[in-house]
């Protein structure tokens, strides 16, 4: 057989590959997310996983955290039209913490101290380092502001967040990875109506808990009481005992060594797409929080350093509240303490280098 031939006849087999075959080949993801917007390392994240061919997107769960839930759901069917990703389903999670509450984190502070941040409990208005685009007083949980990235079209789907995530695990049984880059309302809820979803899955991968207070630039005070877990304790105790296969955890740790900036900022806006121009009108300057633990996923080269850990929460209703406990694999704890892979290192280059690649690429073709 010549050169000629052998390469008409390689090219003739992978073209007759069915679609749904190479479909299977793809990372099944649950994208679980806090999605405030617009531009947010939480939209950012959503992104990567939308631009990368690496997955097959089954829908995007959305949960109160950041923003309140039923403006991300608003703000994350806007990004699904601009990304020209209307297939992928947006199922609406939950609008409140299985306990926390705004009351609560206020007797907080005042037994306590100041909380930096509190997502959709907090008065964006009053903070000098917001831009207009996030200017937003705190409003009811019910009330959707005018978007200024303009109003979906599109409509979320009628079943929860939580019964969602236990269709997809029953109908893919060992193959779906639930990211979670928000609190773990909708996974807890999840677990309680079926046990079985962190057996079925193939894994729990996550952005939360922060492990060495004052490490990389880290509040002393904050640094084991980050955000995601903060806002709803109850869920995270739940979803860290259930037996799931795999969990991997994108610490702040890790997160602080990242950098969104002006060079890649700039980088992003020479491409006139309109992923492109959404994130040149809108991101600003942060860590790479939510879009870091994306891009392990994608390229794993990324994470440098990584160890396991036992790691769960502290759900006392005191000044430990919130804040991430974790011991060393070698430690003797209760049997309902499981492992977590924890990513503490990374190539800021690939990272940087990834998430411009994705965000300047044409719309992906479905």
């Amino acid at each position: 057989m010549t050169a000629r031939s052998f390469a008409a006849l390689l090219t003739a087999l992978i073209t007759v590959v069915p679609a749904t075959q190479l479909q299977a080949q793809k990372i099944k993801i649950i994208v679980d997310q806090d999605a405030r917007g617009p531009a947010t390392t939480d939209m950012q994240s959503i992104l990567m996983f939308l631009q990368s061919d690496k997955f097959d997107v089954l829908g995007i769960t959305t949960v109160s955290g950041d923003q309140w839930m039923k403006e991300e759901t608003q703000r994350t069917l806007r990004l699904l039209e601009i990304a020209g990703r209307t297939e992928v389903p947006v199922a609406e999670g939950a609008l409140f913490p299985l306990l926390n509450s705004k009351e609560e984190s206020e007797r907080w502070e005042n037994l306590y101290g100041k909380l930096g941040y509190k997502g959709c409990w907090s008065d964006f208005s009053k903070h000098p380092h917001v831009s207009e685009a996030y200017k937003a007083g705190y409003h009811d949980p019910l009330v959707v502001p005018p978007l200024v990235e303009g109003e979906p079209h599109i409509k979320p789907m009628a079943e929860s967040a939580a019964d969602f995530i236990i269709r997809m695990v029953h109908k893919y049984p060992g193959q779906v990875v639930i990211w979670a880059g928000g609190p773990m309302t909708n996974v807890a809820l999840s677990l309680r109506l079926d046990p079985d979803v962190a057996t079925l899955a193939k894994e729990l991968v996550l952005m939360g808990s922060g492990m060495y207070a004052d490490n990389g630039g880290i509040d002393r005070i904050n640094g084991r009481r980050e955000f995601n877990w903060w806002f709803d304790p109850e869920a995270v105790r739940i979803s860290m005992r259930a037996p799931w296969k795999k969990i991997t955890i994108t610490p702040i740790d890790i997160s602080v060594k990242t950098t969104l900036g002006r060079e890649i900022h700039d980088a992003i806006a020479k491409a006139d797409t309109p992923v492109a121009r959404y994130l040149t009108a809108y991101s600003e300057p942060s860590f790479m929080w939510d879009e870091l633990s994306a891009a392990a996923l994608i390229d794993p080269a990324i994470i440098t350093a990584q160890k396991e850990f036992y790691v769960d929460i502290d759900i006392d209703h005191g000044p430990s509240y919130g804040e991430t406990l974790f011991w060393a694999p070698e430690a003797s704890v209760p049997t309902y303490e499981h492992k977590a892979t924890v990513q503490l290192d990374v190539d800021t280059k690939k990272l940087y280098d990834l998430y411009v690649k994705l965000m300047t690429q044409p719309p992906r073709v479905h």
